[in-house]
């Protein structure tokens, strides 16, 4: 992977001697090896030369990517913003492109990817998708996902992504399942926002869509399970458009349970707060969803 290139790039820019970087680390010689790609590294090596060029592995990554970020990011940038633009042809492209890697690598995950950009797909095309083929892969994801001791950030974007697919009782099971086995990785800020991304779309997924509204409430013990989390979680002060969302979600489960008035109120306090932001887009969605439910 050539990281030694990277490392001396950043040894250089930063104005430090070979023999500097690898006092106290390792010889001098076996750095520039490393450096011109000769020799690989060990993690504890490699950790203890980036604290001494005060950085990260993540930052190093970034850089090391040629300032993109990881691929898996960008899979899931890409197929985000395909989606958002409700770009078909792209969605099909993106699919093609992971099914493609599936064959050749043989790694179930592409599948598992194919199968998110299959749901953005439904959405924008307002189709629906075959249940037997819907039924094999839930069954495929949903064994993935229960193995997985540790969710990561793949983990949480993959089932964020594909959860309209399932059940209520099986949404209610992974997610509790996400919150739970995310637990270690809280601290570092993608998991945070990623597991943050999935407690909002469980909520939502709980609310119902908007035809619904109408319909009696039957989850309110879960949404509020799952506020509690989100609670725990601790959405930061910084964050202002995740607290508007959850300002807009907490009025929409009192229009669902019948206080409409009051729910009303929090949502347009929401669109309001946006718009003194300057996120007009942002209140304009929350606006129309106001109106449809």
């Amino acid at each position: 992977m050539e990281y030694g290139k990277t490392i001396r790039m950043i040894r250089k820019q930063k104005g430090i001697t070979l023999k500097r970087l690898a006092d106290g680390v390792c010889s001098v010689s076996f750095l520039s090896k490393f450096e011109r790609g000769d020799s690989d590294i060990t993690l504890g090596l490699m950790t203890k030369i980036l604290e001494k060029l005060m950085m990260n592995f993540d930052e190093f990554l970034y850089i090391h990517h040629d300032f993109q970020p990881d691929k898996i990011e960008q899979f899931f940038k890409a197929t985000g913003t395909a989606y958002l633009n409700r770009d078909a042809n792209e969605l099909r492209r993106l699919k093609s492109d992971q099914l493609k890697k599936g064959k050749q690598y043989g790694v179930e995950t592409y599948h598992f990817n194919a199968l998110l950009i299959e749901v953005y797909e439904s959405i924008v095309g307002n189709q629906y998708i075959s249940e037997e083929v819907q039924e094999n892969n839930i069954r495929l994801l949903a064994d993935y996902l229960f193995r997985v001791e540790v969710w990561g950030y793949y983990e949480l974007m993959l089932y964020n992504g594909t959860l309209l697919l399932l059940e209520p009782d099986m949404v209610m099971t992974l997610s509790r399942t996400a919150y739970e086995k995310s637990a270690r990785f809280r601290g570092y800020s993608k998991i945070h926002d990623s597991i943050t991304a999935v407690l909002f779309n469980t909520i939502i997924y709980l609310l119902g869509s908007v035809n619904r509204f109408h319909e009696a409430f039957t989850y309110q013990k879960e949404f509020n399970e799952f506020m509690s989390y989100l609670e725990e979680v601790a959405i930061p002060e910084s964050n202002l458009v995740d607290r508007v969302h959850l300002l807009q979600l907490k009025g929409a489960y009192e229009i669902r349970t019948g206080n409409r008035e009051e729910g009303i109120i929090k949502v347009e306090n929401a669109i309001q707060l946006l718009r003194e932001l300057d996120s007009t887009k942002l209140a304009n969605n929350i606006e129309q969803y106001l109106l449809l439910i």
